[in-house]
């Protein structure tokens, strides 16, 4: 590929297009768009360096294939930097092969999906090399020994191809100091009102999104740690909450979303935040994704003291064994006791569940459902258990023979989707189908669920959330 670079270089970081009836299926009408953090903060490590640098983002603008390349042409960058996960590689695909036809410049591609498989994306000819884990310092140095011509072998953490061969350089260490990076260029980006979570999952709009840790310590095997490892690394509670302020008073949210993995893992540090938002005098709500075997209830009555207002936690089956059998590392009664302490705090609460999971069978699926409807919880999604690559549940699949490397990664779509990639042994993709029709019909349309819903309408808006919710499952296939 040709070199040609001025001093400092212009680069455009593209999120593909899809459209939400391609990636949630039947469930597009309660289907989100969300900021893409992680090109977030690359483009803002590229800019503390000087470089020009431009952010698309399709899914946001909703731009199609063609309209997301004549984009990229305007702008006519040197550079070109792709993410994907495991759904939306293929319009990765696409769009490189459409770029490719029209510029001669150097595309990298980064994200959970070529990270977990550098390889198999680089099997394909319009990319040219692939980010491996964390890209901040990766894209930095990378981008500058592209400048300076330098051999590609000097930089660590990528793949690329080299006499007709893959070559992997030396991994690259996780940053350790989360509170050195600076804040996602969400300047770069569509104004918020163009993102809009799920029905379910906020109160007030816009909504803002944030990432405050990264590293995972447990070992779930459905989850994949391939781009941020699993030593747990935290930003400090003063940093969360500048850029907390940031994305409140810069770029108008009226709410936030916590997009850690697991945002309670250090309990000091979360009851830190909840004093730094109370004493800066923050009166924006905001939820989280937490464990349920590490809440008590003072720590949940800080949280919500500071402004949260729903906790999603993932509590997968209602049956013990499955809960084992996928080293969840939390038992049935943490969850019972988890959501009552939670809903005792004034703080709402949404369960994940997934069905199908390796040893599922008719009878566990069943259980699953009648525990979700004896928990106390708001909002309960059921998911259909996908073996993404990168995950241990996908190494097992494919060793046992349930499930083939060789596969279409656009029907790895977590919600709505009917073409399901893998079906535990003794169930079929029918009655995997059929199950989570009956889960969701259930438990949203029992008596006891309405009328507890309706008690606690507050807005008009709360009564549009609801509706387009039920809409959404009356038409569940």
């Amino acid at each position: 590929m040709k070199r040609c670079f001025c001093n400092r270089l212009k680069i455009a970081l593209i999120n593909p297009p899809f459209t939400l009836e391609e990636c949630f299926k039947s469930f597009a009408r309660v289907g989100s768009v969300q900021q893409p953090l992680g090109l977030g903060y690359v483009a803002a490590t590229l800019e503390q360096r000087g470089h020009v640098v431009k952010v698309i983002d399709s899914p946001a603008l909703k731009l199609s294939l063609q309209e997301t390349v004549t984009a990229v042409r305007k702008i006519r960058p040197e550079v070109i930097g792709l993410t994907a996960t495991t759904p939306t590689f293929h319009r990765a695909v696409s769009l490189a092969k459409k770029i490719k036809q029209e510029m001669d410049i150097p595309v990298i591609i980064g994200g959970p999906h070529p990270t977990t498989l550098p390889e198999d994306t680089l099997a394909y000819p319009f990319f040219d090399i692939v980010v491996v884990g964390e890209g901040e310092r990766t894209m930095l140095e990378l981008i500058d020994c592209l400048e300076s011509k330098r051999s590609l072998n000097t930089v660590r953490g990528i793949a690329f191809r080299e006499r007709g061969k893959v070559t992997k350089t030396h991994p690259r260490e996780y940053i350790e100091n989360l509170d050195n990076l600076p804040f996602p260029a969400r300047h770069l980006f569509p104004p918020l009102r163009y993102y809009h979570p799920t029905p379910s999952a906020y109160r007030s709009l816009p909504q803002a999104t944030m990432i405050t840790s990264r590293g995972c310590p447990y070992s779930c095997t459905f989850c994949d740690h391939s781009v941020f490892g699993k030593r747990y690394r935290a930003r400090s509670a003063s940093n969360v909450v500048d850029e907390f302020e940031e994305v409140v008073y810069k770029y108008g949210a009226k709410e936030v979303r916590f997009w850690d993995d697991t945002f309670n893992i250090d309990r000091k540090r979360v009851l830190a935040i909840c004093k730094e938002i109370r004493e800066r005098s923050l009166e924006i709500e905001w939820c989280c994704l937490c464990r349920a075997n590490l809440v008590d209830e003072e720590m949940l009555k800080i949280m919500a003291q500071a402004g949260c207002w729903q906790i999603d936690y993932g509590i997968e089956s209602g049956n013990e064994e499955l809960l084992k059998g996928v080293n969840k590392g939390v038992t049935l009664s943490q969850i019972r006791k988890a959501v009552e302490k939670t809903k005792a705090a004034g703080i709402k609460v949404r369960g994940f569940f997934m069905l199908g999971l390796p040893g599922e069978s008719e009878r566990t699926i069943r259980q699953t459902i009648k525990f979700a409807k004896t928990l106390n919880l708001d909002v309960a999604v059921f998911h259909i258990a996908i073996p993404f690559p990168g995950t241990e549940f996908h190494l097992q699949a494919v060793m046992n023979g349930e499930i083939s490397n060789e596969v279409e990664y656009q029907h790895y779509l977590m919600f709505g989707s009917n073409d399901i990639p893998y079906t535990p042994k003794g169930l079929t993709r029918k009655q995997l189908l059929w199950y989570r029709y009956k889960a969701y019909k259930s438990f949203y349309l029992r008596l006891s669920y309405l009328l507890k819903q309706l008690s606690e309408i507050r807005s008009l808006g709360d009564v549009l959330r609801y509706l387009k919710g039920l809409i959404t499952i009356s038409r569940v296939e």
